[in-house]
């Protein structure tokens, strides 16, 4: 078990670090880090310029000033498959050869050979005559080059997880939650009810397709917009823009309706009279999370309190100046905090 473990984040638009160090039954963050890449670099969550992902790993272990050699790297793309199966209960030795016989009618893509997989699983739940698991998978020619580029920086990789699968453990309590990140180019969404794992989304609409929005509804560059979405609220940018703002309603409506049709599918699936039955709260993370509105709107969309990562009490400890968005690092936070309990 490492003592100090660095969350990667990595996706279309940069790297977001998280070095947590374990002392005794403490867990704290000694350094948070952000490392832009060039346009291009990562497509779908696809390398594919190896040399600038290198590049911008070592200039942001060099500007973070990070000492952590052990490194979580996190998955987030379409061509991870994430699916729960039901089989006859059976030993752990059992249950492992069994997983691995049925991987390639699991996964969303085609298998030719179980060596062309990387894959791992969880038991989310047990009883006499079943047992229901979490199977994570990806080809592995993916996540090859990931592998490469944290050797090329001297990071031992310690783990490879989705971060989702560790955000509860950033927050005290057994509480019901759903979560909602909104990164750069996508949404995920999943869904724990009595510790329970139930549903994990992605959805292809991020930050960047909001700042696409805004950028048609005030006229303006990308830069400009980014700068509009940290300056202003949600009702600001929905109605005072002087342009099109159909692009920007379309991406908020699409991002509520992902939420609301992901919760509908769990409620259908418990066969719940509504979301507060099922849930206590909505938990919101990414870099889109903070701003000022869209937590609002989407608790009202639901009916459930929705929070912000940044505006909850942590497990974490911070020897840093814990930053004013900190939902934008809550996957790498996660990534960090897997590191040292793995």
């Amino acid at each position: 078990m490492a003592k100090k473990a660095l969350g990667l984040d990595i996706d279309y638009a940069g790297i977001r670090a998280a070095e947590v160090v374990r002392r005794g039954r403490s867990r704290v963050v000694s350094n948070l880090a952000v490392q832009p890449l060039p346009a291009g670099t990562i497509f779908d969550g696809k390398v594919v310029d190896m040399l600038a992902l290198v590049r911008g790993l070592e200039a942001l272990l060099e500007k973070g000033e990070i000492t952590a050699d052990s490194a979580v790297l996190g998955l987030r793309s379409s061509w991870v498959t994430v699916k729960t199966h039901r089989l006859p209960s059976m030993t752990k030795r059992e249950l492992d050869r069994a997983v691995q016989f049925e991987i390639p009618d699991l996964v969303y893509f085609p298998v030719e050979d179980l060596g062309e997989v990387c894959y791992d699983y969880f038991i989310n739940s047990r009883s006499d005559s079943e047992v229901e698991i979490v199977v994570a998978a990806c080809p592995r020619e993916h996540l090859a080059p990931y592998i490469d580029a944290l050797r090329g920086v001297n990071l031992n990789l310690e783990v490879v997880d989705l971060p989702s699968f560790s955000w509860p453990e950033l927050l005290p309590g057994e509480k019901r939650r759903a979560f909602a990140e909104i990164t750069e180019d996508q949404t995920t969404v999943q869904v724990l009810t009595e510790g329970l794992f139930k549903v994990w989304r992605v959805v292809p609409l991020g930050a960047l397709h909001f700042r696409q929005g805004v950028q048609e509804a005030f006229g303006c560059t990308a830069e400009e917009a980014e700068g509009l979405c940290a300056q202003h609220d949600l009702d600001y940018l929905l109605l005072e823009g002087p342009g099109d703002k159909r692009v920007l309603r379309a991406a908020v409506q699409q991002l509520v309706g992902s939420v609301l049709q992901t919760l509908d599918f769990v409620r259908a699936q418990e066969r719940a009279a509504s979301f507060q039955s099922l849930l206590d709260e909505l938990v919101l993370l990414g870099t889109l999370a903070d701003l000022p509105g869209l937590g609002e709107m989407l608790g009202k969309e639901v009916g459930l309190p929705a929070r912000t990562l940044g505006s909850l009490d942590l497990r974490l400890g911070f020897e840093i100046e814990r930053p004013e968005r900190l939902s934008g690092f809550g996957s790498a936070l996660a990534l960090g905090v897997r590191g040292i309990s793995a």
